[in-house]
């Protein structure tokens, strides 16, 4: 049985039904098998692993690093409750974690956790890379930058790691898990840049990125263009989800490289199906069309609020008619649309949910059910780093910590109808899945 120094783990989370390629995992793989560090992915949801199947493992290979990936807030304590296992089986080597989550709330995580040696703050290549040369050369580890760890009942925060300035320069992610990925969703992941450009206050993608360095970068068109040749040629890929968390980037030379891009693509001759995610002020006819043209099937749609008064408190820096006229640009080239909605905020009133209201309705007499998703009775989620979350504290709103948090609405009477709403909603949803079978959110644009 083949040996590893470093396992990399997605851990458990009840909350992640679809079956993606985790890439930041990907990444550092890349990076440790360019010094070469022999790694193994474990990543427990896509595999459908039990602890116990994970912590065998384990024992049986010994690595002496461990690198446990926190993607959701929402799942951290089954995260964590994981990483107690691993440590109170006999684990005796070294645990790291990382990701947005724990970088924002390392203090809270490593009080629940002790057992957790260090927390990777920011992007964790350089960082983890560094961590895994130092431990398997039995070197001192406690002075690279970028980590944060224990010495007794005290929290050491190193230095700050700036981030990679050039994408073009790192290696492509490594591809361990595609095969059953592409077996379970039908679709390839891959990433062309990092951060967003937006200030929303409800997010946490530009703090997490703007405290390190630039808070969006992008990869060239040459470089994105020879991934996807790979994933294309190498492992017959026909679907990519471009996980960019903005894939446009505004006006100017953003715009001109989403232009390029998809004409790159045209060029080649690749036959592809894909999909992105982009604010509303990004959506243009002349540009979606020419993506269209290229592959492009579905888009996931910022949109959060058919009110203006919610917009402006959201710094979403757009109008109630950009949103309507994104969607119809969206709706009249025929294209699936996963809309990002918040139905309630902590602050909304009766008006402004009635405007809400009003603006889904009228999306889905536009669009129609077959080409519209969105989750009708979302409600703003504080999460660590945003904006928002460090607003509701200072005002008293929030309840508990990043772990196990709640809050309550301005309004009492809204607030008893979000928990009504929301109930009824799950409710009927669990009965649609138990007895008619569930399904992954907004598929239909996956070439089979």
């Amino acid at each position: 049985m083949e040996q590893y120094d470093v396992f990399l783990i997605n851990p458990p989370s009840s909350s992640m039904k679809d079956k993606y390629e985790h890439l930041g995992l990907a990444y550092i793989a890349a990076f440790l098998r360019k010094e070469n560090i022999s790694v193994k992915i474990l990543d427990m949801p896509l595999y459908d692993l039990f602890p116990d199947d994970v912590i065998y493992d384990i024992k049986q290979n010994k690595p002496k690093l461990i690198g446990v990936s926190i993607p959701f807030q929402d799942s951290a304590i089954e995260a964590l409750r994981f990483i107690k296992r691993i440590k109170e089986t006999g684990y005796k080597g070294h645990l790291s974690v990382g990701g947005i989550y724990p970088t924002f709330s390392y203090d809270e995580i490593m009080m629940e956790c002790p057992q957790i040696d260090t927390v990777i703050l920011g992007e964790g290549e350089l960082t983890f890379t560094e961590l895994a040369k130092k431990i398997l050369n039995d070197e001192e580890w406690k002075n690279i930058e970028g980590i944060v760890y224990k010495d007794g009942d005290t929290l050491n925060v190193n230095d700050k790691r700036p981030l990679i300035d050039d994408l073009d320069s790192m290696p492509y992610p490594e591809r361990d898990t595609l095969p059953i990925v592409i077996l379970k969703s039908g679709f390839a992941s891959i990433l062309t840049s990092r951060g967003c450009y937006g200030r929303c206050s409800f997010c946490s993608v530009g703090p997490f990125f703007s405290q390190f360095g630039q808070k969006y970068r992008q990869r060239s068109v040459e470089n994105v263009i020879d991934e996807i040749k790979i994933l294309y040629e190498r492992y017959n890929v026909r679907n990519l989800f471009f996980n960019d968390a903005e894939f446009v980037g505004g006006k100017g030379k953003s715009y001109e490289r989403a232009y390029r891009l998809a004409e790159e693509i045209i060029r080649s001759g690749m036959n592809i199906n894909f999909s992105i995610q982009c604010r509303v002020n990004d959506v243009d006819q002349e540009l979606f069309s020419i993506l269209k043209k290229a592959g492009l099937r579905r888009v996931f749609l910022g949109v959060e609020s058919g009110s203006q008064t919610v917009l402006d408190r959201f710094k979403k820096d757009v109008k109630v008619e950009d949103n309507a006229n994104a969607l119809k640009i969206l709706n009249d080239l025929d294209l699936y649309i996963s809309m990002g909605f918040i139905m309630f905020d902590p602050h909304i009133n009766f008006k402004e949910l009635s405007e809400n209201i009003s603006f889904i309705n009228n999306a889905v007499k536009l669009i129609g059910k077959e080409r519209l998703d969105y989750y009708p009775v979302s409600r703003l989620l504080p999460l660590a780093g945003a904006e928002v979350e460090r607003e509701m504290k200072e005002k008293g709103l929030y309840k508990g910590n990043s772990l196990n948090y709640n809050y309550e609405f301005d309004d009492k009477a809204i607030g008893f109808i979000y928990k009504l709403s929301h109930g009824v909603f799950n409710l009927v949803g669990n009965l649609k899945s138990r007895f008619k079978g569930s399904s992954e959110s907004n598929t239909k644009w996956i070439k089979r």
